[in-house]
């Protein structure tokens, strides 16, 4: 008959007595067992630390991009913003400066998206959603950021076009403003306005083709606009001169100077000294005489002064050329 257990002989050290155990071979078939089941479930807890140890890594660097998607958000709606502000900051210089206002729709160009969000974008929605929700007004996806950085960067480009073309047309019209003679060269009271009057001289009537503007001699002629003097000195029975040409084909002609304070070549800015008032060359009195011409051709210096009360007017303006 077999034997239904096993003996283990026990002897600690060579003085001792062996001693004897008796296991059962059906205990040790349980303890084999259940060590056995100890050792898989043993292998089963380290498989599941390491899966949750990754997926704790993995949930951290979702946390961790949808935190950042949602700075990009925040920072692009801000971009969104400034860029509105950009479209009606250019609306109203155009206004302003008479130029072509564009379409604010026709500048932004439209771009496609899913329709669906994606699994992942969805985590990224929600946590972004706790973190900074998103504003409703705007409807911008974090799956669709490189799309919308795209059509904002074209907007940019082509609102930097428009500005440097907007730039252009006022720095021509703010050149053509400098130029433009608008205000009197000199304090005193206008004697002879532009056009036929009698001659002082010779009693027939003959073409003016500028004002007299009389004051004590010595007082201060100044440039009406920006410009480059073109001549100086004694002109016949204009006396002593100065000619400016200002651009845009317009030049500007002082006459009767006690002394001129410029020289040929000379640039001036509006408000600049350019002479006195004086005595020189056929007159019967102080006055200046003072020329606007545009394409050579005199025009009426009272239609493109705007300070009108620098010059008041005198009896009926017949007087000293």
């Amino acid at each position: 008959m077999a034997k239904k257990f096993f003996t283990v002989l026990v002897l600690p050290d060579a003085s001792s007595h062996i001693r004897r155990f008796h296991i059962a071979k059906p205990l040790l078939s349980a303890l084999a067992v259940t060590s056995g089941f100890i050792f898989i479930a043993f292998l089963f807890l380290i498989y599941q630390a390491v899966g949750h140890t990754g997926h704790m890594l993995e949930l951290r660097q979702l946390r961790t991009t949808s935190n950042e998607q949602a700075n990009l958000l925040q920072k692009f709606e801000g971009l969104e913003s400034q860029m509105v502000q950009l479209r009606e900051f250019d609306v109203r210089l155009r206004t302003a400066a008479g130029l072509e206002v564009k379409d604010a729709e026709s500048s932004i160009v439209g771009v496609g998206g899913a329709d669906t969000l994606s699994s992942s974008a969805l985590l990224v929605a929600a946590v972004a959603h706790q973190t900074s929700p998103a504003n409703p007004s705007t409807g911008i996806r974090a799956d669709n950021l490189g799309g919308e950085f795209d059509r904002l960067s074209r907007e940019m480009n082509d609102r930097n076009k428009s500005f440097q073309g907007l730039i252009g047309s006022l720095e021509t019209k703010r050149s053509l403003l400098a130029s433009t003679p608008t205000i009197w060269p000199t304090k005193g009271w206008l004697t002879a306005g532009f056009g036929q009057r009698r001659s002082p001289f010779t009693g027939q009537r003959q073409m003016h083709e500028g004002v007299d503007i009389a004051n004590t001699v010595g007082t201060s002629v100044i440039a009406p606009a920006d410009g480059i003097v073109t001549y100086t000195g004694p002109l016949g029975g204009f006396g002593d001169v100065v000619s400016i040409d200002h651009g845009h084909k317009i030049s500007t002609f002082y006459a009767h100077l006690q002394q001129h304070k410029v020289s040929q070549g000379q640039r001036v800015r509006r408000g600049d000294i350019i002479g006195l008032v004086g005595t020189t060359g056929r007159v019967t009195g102080p006055h200046l005489h003072y020329e606007i011409q545009v394409n050579e051709v005199s025009v009426d210096p009272t239609k493109y002064v705007i300070d009108q009360e620098t010059v008041k007017y005198l009896g009926n303006g017949d007087s000293a050329e």
